[in-house]
């Protein structure tokens, strides 16, 4: 898919190609959007690329939760990271948010076992 492609980041897909420093614009996923565009690309037979965006969504949210043991509103999809930089609109990172811990439990269902074994041997590693 060419358009989920300037958007589609390590850690997801990018809520738009705009740097304003907004909590709606680049370089911010947030969990609803993943959820609707991964399932839009369900519904038109994009099974590849949802499983490809749903598994990167995933670690980089596993990632962040090994690092400090917190599930967040929001993440920056490029650093894979959970440190946001928001100047306009709502800037505080909320703490266990539950459309992040939602999302999460839709695409871990949602994945092919073999890539939820993968997710699972990169949690067991990266622990040791």
């Amino acid at each position: 898919m060419k358009s989920s492609a300037k958007l589609e980041k390590p850690g997801g897909l990018v809520m738009s190609p705009y740097e304003t420093e907004g909590q709606w614009d680049f370089p911010y996923a947030w969990a609803p959007t993943q959820l609707l565009a991964v399932e839009g690309m369900r519904n038109y037979g994009y099974n590849a690329e949802a499983d490809r965006i749903s598994y990167n969504f995933l670690s980089m949210v596993a990632e962040n939760f090994r690092h400090d043991g917190t599930i967040r509103e929001k993440y920056n999809a490029v650093t894979r990271s959970s440190e946001t930089a928001v100047k306009a609109g709502y800037n505080i990172n909320v703490v266990g948010f539950g459309w992040t811990n939602g999302v999460f439990l839709v695409f871990l269902h949602g994945l092919p076992t073999p890539m939820v074994e993968k997710l699972s041997e990169e949690q067991l590693h990266s622990v040791q």
